[in-house]
C-alpha cells in the first residue's frame, strides 16, 4: 500500500527524507526495527513518533515537537538519524554507512550489529539534539 506523510512535516530541513518517503512510497517497517528506533529516543524530551499505518507496519519516524524529523525505521533492519556533518564521520568509524539515498546528513546504522545499541543510542541523542537546535522555519 502507498503511504504518504503528513503535511506538517513538509517543513524546511526535512526536504530530503520526505522526499525520500514520497519517492518510495511503499516503505515499510519490520516491528522489530521499529521499536528499536522508538527504544533508541527513550529519556529524550520532546520526541515524538510518527507511523502513516502501524497496523499495516509502514515506515516510523522520530521528530521534535516543532515536526523536524531525526530519525526514520523502515526495511527489516534499516535506522537512519539525521546528524550534523562534523558528527557524520564518527558515527561512520562506529559502523555507520552514509545514506546518500535519504539526504547528505542521514547515516543509516545496523541495529543487530555487535556495537549497534550503544551506536544507535548515542546516535539518536545527537540527531535529537541537532533538530532541536535547528531554527524552526
Amino acid at each position: 500500500m502507498p503511504w504518504t506523510i503528513d503535511n506538517k512535516f513538509r517543513i524546511s530541513g526535512n526536504e530530503a527524507v520526505v522526499s525520500f518517503i514520497l519517492k518510495h512510497r511503499e516503505l515499510s517497517a519490520h516491528d522489530e526495527v521499529a521499536s528499536v528506533l522508538t527504544r533508541s529516543a527513550r529519556g529524550l524530551s520532546d520526541v515524538h513518533e510518527y507511523c502513516p499505518d502501524i497496523n499495516r507496519y509502514a515506515y516510523v519516524l522520530l521528530h521534535t515537537g516543532a515536526h523536524r524529523i531525526f530519525g526514520i525505521a523502515y526495511g527489516q533492519a534499516t535506522l537512519a538519524y539525521r546528524l550534523p556533518q562534523v558528527r557524520i564521520a564518527e558515527a561512520v568509524a562506529e559502523g555507520g554507512k552514509p545514506c546518500p539515498e535519504i539526504g547528505p546528513e542521514w547515516v543509516m546504522l545496523d541495529p543487530w550489529s555487535p556495537n549497534g545499541p550503544s551506536t544507535v543510542a548515542k546516535c539518536c541523542k545527537i540527531a535529537h539534539d541537532h533538530a532541536s537546535t535547528r531554527p524552526a522555519a
